[in-house]
Formats: structure tokens, sequence, C-alpha cells
């Protein structure tokens, strides 16, 4: 199972990827952009293959990938004046350059200082090297690999801004299509819930309504109020979250019956619930693995005494408590003490920085809610599933956004989200695989999140990222002039090695999760 899910993850996330280099690649293809590698993975090179011009590798970190197009580097810096260089022909032209003229293996080539040289041959002028003609084929021989030429009508720095633009935002624009047609696989699968009935569509096996709600019952009132909707419905079963008896009036088969129902309540700002098999005493069901109420050390079956050192007695009184912690704004970086009953034992176990209920409104999930196991019919329509995946790449992207945002909260409204919150490959393994353990459709739904959130990502305005592409293209625009090449380049550089230690940063705590050391 575990080799199967790593399977699973490696072609989720390498999908991914592949169509966002894709769509910087075919970009640059039709700009004419001379392309040396494409590259899936980051580190040392696993597999290559050369078919054409480009290079196709598969390296050993499973995470990014890039596209090595001509002209992010200057090919002329590889060639000065005053260096010493040997030279292979072909038909009278120059067709390799040799740089280190030392290895006894090209000895045989001609040795020259270089006395000038032009490598881009701007509009279509001859290139040279000395009073040698150089093919515009030709390649540089490097240390470690062989470089073709790209005079200026092959290179990116050549090509007009528009050009150039669509070879940048074509990565991210793919991730956004890729995305859409998830989603959209998703919509045409699942279908739309009918809001304007409260009919039950399905009922979730183990939850409080199994047994006692049927498939087919409309649902006409709750706790005595009238209800002929399902967001009327959601509203009244969520009115007192507390309530552990609601009372529910159905139509079956033209009949009203009466039936009691006991919901679980979720608290998800520290990750337990309710025990599904108790009403008033304040026992804690199954625990989900990794929560940080698994983390704090809490266990199904604890009995709640205290939380914040509030003493409990009621749900709600739990309730209360929880809201309370969620909507501190201050709650960032302290420990709740939870108190629990645990056999003949008195335990006290602490939550660190539970989830505030702002972080938990970007994932759309309240931070307290009761669920009894019950979803409205679904539907198929095909306008809806086309305009709903143009909804879910646009809420995907917000969710994004919004998390980045709390990211970077100094006013504490992001309690609980920081840096070591990130999840690097071991994470999104895990990730994966809790989507693949719920069925293809949350695997799906999965990877369109991911999609946009490598595509949200790259578009963000710092160097070595797509989007700090665009933001020195858009100094071109607005100024008329290009940047200093080297200077950029150096920015992307420095900023791929802080990112590069981020990585790892962010590697090392997804394997203390992993090992339940943090």
């Amino acid at each position: 199972m575990v080799l199967f899910n790593i399977l699973v993850f490696l072609i989720s996330l390498s999908v991914v990827i592949i169509l966002h280099e894709l769509g910087h690649f075919v970009a640059a293809r039709r700009a004419g952009i001379l392309c040396h590698e494409f590259s899936l993975g980051m580190g040392p090179v696993l597999w290559k293959t050369k078919k054409g011009e480009t290079v196709y590798t598969i390296r050993a970190i499973p995470i990014g990938g890039y596209v090595m197009m001509a002209g992010e580097e200057v090919d002329s810096e590889f060639v000065k004046e005053g260096m010493r260089v040997r030279l292979q022909f072909e038909a009278g032209k120059v067709s390799k350059i040799y740089i280190d003229h030392t290895k006894e293996e090209y000895e045989n080539y001609q040795l020259v200082t270089v006395e000038k040289v032009d490598l881009s041959g701007k509009d279509g002028a001859p290139l040279y090297l000395n009073d040698y003609e150089v093919k515009r084929d030709a390649f540089l021989v490097l240390k470690n690999r062989e470089l073709q030429i790209a005079p200026s009508e092959r290179s990116f720095s050549g090509k007009t801004r528009w050009q150039r633009f669509w070879a940048i935002f074509g990565g991210p624009m793919m991730n956004f299509v890729l995305a859409f047609f998830v989603f959209l696989a998703v919509n045409l699968m699942v279908g739309f819930p009918n809001m304007d009935s409260s009919v039950i569509g399905t009922v979730g096996e183990g939850f409080p309504a199994d047994n006692i709600i049927q498939v087919g019952d409309e649902i006409i009132e709750v706790e005595g109020d009238p209800v002929s909707s399902w967001d009327e419905l959601s509203a009244a079963l969520d009115d007192d979250p507390a309530n552990r008896r609601i009372d529910i009036t159905v139509l079956r088969d033209g009949n009203e019956i009466d039936l009691t129902v006991t919901p679980i309540i979720y608290f998800y700002s520290i990750g337990f619930h309710s025990s599904p098999d108790t009403i008033d005493d304040l026992i804690i069901g199954p625990v989900t693995e990794d929560t940080k109420a698994d983390r704090a050390g809490l266990q199904e079956g604890d009995e709640l005494l205290s939380i914040d050192g509030v003493d409990v007695f009621r749900w709600d009184d739990v309730v209360y408590a929880i809201h309370d912690i969620g909507n501190d704004p201050y709650v960032e970086g302290r420990i709740v003490p939870i108190v629990v009953q645990r056999g003949d034992e008195v335990v006290t176990v602490n939550v660190s920085e539970p989830f505030t209920a702002a972080f938990l409104e970007t994932q759309n999930i309240n931070i307290v809610d009761t669920r009894i196991g019950i979803s409205p019919e679904y539907r198929f329509s095909l306008v809806q599933s086309l305009t709903g995946s143009v909804g879910d790449v646009g809420r995907s992207a917000g969710i994004i956004f919004t998390t980045l945002g709390l990211l970077f909260d100094s006013d504490g409204a992001g309690a609980g989200i920081g840096v070591d919150s990130l999840a690097g490959p071991l994470g999104i393994y895990q990730i994966t695989s809790a989507a693949l353990s719920q069925g293809a459709i949350s695997l799906l739904s999965w990877i369109g999140l991911l999609s946009v959130n490598l595509g949200v990502i790259n578009l963000l305005p710092i160097p070595a990222l797509d989007g700090g592409r665009l933001v020195f293209l858009g100094y071109e625009a607005i100024t008329n002039r290009k940047p200093n090449q080297k200077i950029e380049n150096t920015l992307h550089y420095v900023m791929y090695l802080a990112l590069m230690g981020l990585f790892v940063f962010i590697t090392f705590n997804d394997l203390l999760r992993l090992l339940n050391i943090k």
C-alpha cells in the first residue's frame, strides 16, 4: 500500500510539474527560443536523453523543474577576449568552441587566443571569433556539458516583450488550465447539489443519521421549524452546535415521521470531536492522526474536565471555550492546557497554537461544526460544471492568497500558521495519501488544488520565480529599457539559493512531523 501511495504521489506531482514546464516549453518553442534542457525535478541527474536541440532530464529531488532557455544566461560571457580556447571546424566554419583548452583529448583542435568575438549576431549579422566565422548552431563545450550557441534570433533576450511574457507566463497558465479540467472532471462525475430541495441524496455510513434517516427522505422540520431548502436545513442544524438531541421530521413515502438524531460535534481548531456513542458525557471520539490534538496526546475515550483553565460540564461549555480560544488574536505562541479524565487518572495535555477562526475560514471550515452525515441530491449540469470549474480555480487561488496573508500576518490573525507549517515533498506525500484513501474524487480535487497552488506560488513577485521575471519584464515595459542582465541574473541566483534553503527547512520539518518528533 505504501509503494502504491508513493507511486500515486510521484505521478500526481510529476503531472503538475510537467504541465507547468510544458507551458514554458511550448510558448518558448513557438517564439523560436532555443531550449537547452527540459528538466523534471532538481539536483543530480538520474536520467537524460537528447531529442533535437533539447536535453530531457529527470533529477533526484522530486520538486520543481525548469526549462533552460537560451538567453537567460549571456553566451558571450563564456567566451571573452584574452581567453585561450580550442576550435573545431566544419566546412570552414567553427562548429565547436572548447573552453578548457588544456584537456589532452582536445589537443588536436586549433588553439587560439580570443581577440574579438560576437556570438549573438544581431539582425542576422555573422557570428565570429577572431577572423573565423562561427556556425549559428555551433556548440560551446564546457566542463560538464555542451551548450548550443544561441544567436540573437534564437535567444530569449532577443524576442519581443509579448513573446517573452508568454514564455514566462505559459507555465503558471498551464497549471490553471490543468486545474480547470481536473475540477471539470470532478464536477461532471459528482454533479451539483440541489440546494432548492431538502431531499436526502446520501447518508454517510457510521454517521449519526445512518439507519435513522434514509436516502429519499425529505426533511420538512428541524426542532419544530419548517425547512424547504438545503440552506434552511443547514442553518437549522447549525443553530445550536451543542444540541445533543435534534428532532427532525421527514416525509417518507407520503408519511410524516418524527426522528431524533445525536450529532457529532467537531472542534477543528484543535482536531477532536465528540464521541458518537455518548450524549451528555464529554467523551472524545477517535482522534485523527497528525492533528494538533493527536500531537498533544489527546486520546479516544478521554473525558473533558477543563479547557484553558475553564471547567467544562456540558458541551455548551466546550463550544464556548473553543470559540474563545479560536477568536483570541493573541493565541499565537500559546500553549492551551486541556485536562481530561483518562481511566483512573487526571491527565493534562498541552495543545500548541490551535488554529484560529480566521485561518479556518480561509479553508471554508467553521471553528466548531456539527455533522449528522447527510448530503443533498446531486444532479448533472454541463453548463454548471463549466462555470463551476472556473469558480473552483478562483476559489482555490483565493484560499492560497489568504493563507499566504495569514502566514505573514503580524497581528496574530494567522496564529498557528508559520513557515514551519508549510509542506514540502514529504508533507505533500502525506496529503496525497490521505486524499487517495478517500477515493478518486478526493485525489482529483487535491491535484487541482495542488496545480493552482503551483501556479499562484510561481507568480509571486520574487526573483527566481516566474513572477519575479515578470516584474523585470514590467520594468522594461515601463522604462522602455532592459534591466542590467548581470544584476537580474545575480538576484535570481541569490533568491534561488534562499528558496533552496527554505526547501531544506520545510523538508526537515516534514520529517519531524512524519516521525512524530514535533
